[in-house]
């Protein structure tokens, strides 16, 4: 079976300072019974977006700043880039 490895490295000024990874794998339950308790009280004519998160962590000290570039890589879907902007 072919399995999704979820890679999140942030970088901040040209250098990695946090990178972790995890699988599809690792998600605990199926996405068919996360859409089932999605639907359960709700309905979405239009469809809806079910967001896992990804399982991967920063330590408890860490803090995004402005500038910093966040990757998002699933392997066999693809990469989400985005930059941290102050608001």
């Amino acid at each position: 079976m072919w399995v999704s490895r979820i890679l999140l490295p942030i970088q901040r000024t040209g250098m990695t300072v946090f990178e972790g990874q995890t699988s599809v794998a690792n998600i605990k339950r199926s996405f068919e019974e996360l859409a089932d308790y999605l639907f359960r009280c709700q309905q979405f004519p239009h469809g809806a977006i079910l967001l896992t998160g990804t399982g991967i962590i920063p330590p408890n000290d860490f803090s995004l700043q402005p500038g910093d570039a966040i990757r998002m890589e699933i392997s066999g879907i693809g990469t989400l880039e985005n930059t941290v902007i102050e608001v």
